[in-house]
């Protein structure tokens, strides 16, 4: 006890005794942790979907309301009543014509897109059934899922080139045409060349994707339909497409979105021969010219308006049908 005292007071003596014991840390519970990891997960996409989504398009639909003026100290942004008359008056008259032609243009992206659904969905039933060749057709329909895009538009042009073009050169023998009487396709035909490139080229990735929701279908089910003598037809219409209607209306919704969307074909394939909607708005922003931006801005926020009632209107008849599917 003695000792014990001495040692106390040699410590106190040194000047250590002033220093206090910090008490353990508390440990951080299995709760915060985990609140942690999904906010230090989350942070990085919550952060792009602000900056990219919501202040990209609030500057979007800001700057259709402006017009941008070059002067002596540099470009200005001017803001007024007369300018959106104006604006939206050239708009919707003076380039009326370019406008519709990109219109018309899109709802002929948005029905093909719709065949391509249609024939995917009967060609992943053939590649169900094991039918002969199948092999063939999918090299022929998988090979550009998995090819860049400029590489496949590249190759698509060459056959069809008046000169050199495989196609053009078999359609010169057949119809006696000679170089200069072959069609120019891609300007004389050209919104029919994309739909039949997309059909082309967007055929593989929908297979893939209605393939694996048919290979997923029960067995049992399928098999009682045979034994019942269900012919094919029956098979598809009756069982196979009701049954994998969820993913049918996600690639139905899809090509609805595409036909507002759709423009790197184009700009790769045509060019201005047979314009989009979107590309139309790319078009304005590439050239560079002070009010393009503005102009695009405006016509993406008119075709915004538009295209959100339908793309919501397809969504509730596309549920319709799910439900009375029993989906």
């Amino acid at each position: 006890m003695e000792i014990n005292r001495i040692n106390q007071n040699q410590v106190d003596n040194s000047g250590l005794g002033s220093l206090k014991v910090k008490p353990p840390r508390r440990k951080m519970t299995a709760k915060t942790k985990k609140l942690i990891f999904v906010w230090g997960m989350l942070a990085y996409p919550i952060l792009q979907f602000l900056i990219f989504f919501v202040l990209v398009n609030i500057s979007s639909i800001i700057m259709s309301f402006e017009r941008q003026v070059i002067g002596s100290s540099g470009i200005s942004i001017k803001t007024s009543a007369y300018w959106y008359q104006k604006f939206y008056k050239e708009l919707f008259i003076t380039k009326l014509p370019q406008v519709r032609n990109a219109i018309v243009n899109s709802l002929f992206v948005g029905l093909n897109d719709l065949i391509l659904v249609a024939l995917s969905v009967t060609l992943a039933y053939f590649f169900y059934k094991k039918m002969p060749g199948r092999n063939v057709f999918r090299i022929i329909f998988f090979l550009p899922s998995i090819i860049s895009i400029v590489i496949y538009t590249m190759v698509y042009k060459y056959m069809f080139n008046p000169q050199t073009g495989p196609v053009s050169i078999v359609l010169q023998k057949i119809f006696g045409w000679t170089v200069s009487s072959t069609p120019s396709w891609f300007n004389d035909y050209g919104i029919i060349m994309i739909m039949v490139y997309c059909l082309w080229v967007g055929t593989g990735y929908n297979i893939l994707i209605l393939g694996g929701a048919i290979a997923n279908l029960s067995e049992e089910v399928m098999e009682s339909a045979r034994l019942d003598g269900a012919k094919m037809r029956h098979e598809l219409f009756l069982l196979v497409i009701p049954m994998i209607w969820p993913t049918i209306s996600v690639s139905i919704l899809g090509a609805v979105t595409t036909m507002f969307t759709l423009f790197i074909q184009v700009e790769l394939l045509t060019g201005n021969s047979a314009p989009t909607v979107a590309y139309l708005i790319n078009n304005l922003v590439k050239r560079g010219k002070v009010n393009n931006l503005s102009e695009g801005a405006a016509i993406g926020l008119i075709f915004t308006v538009v295209a959100t009632p339908i793309i919501v209107l397809v969504k509730k008849l596309l549920d319709k049908v799910s439900e009375s599917f029993g989906f």
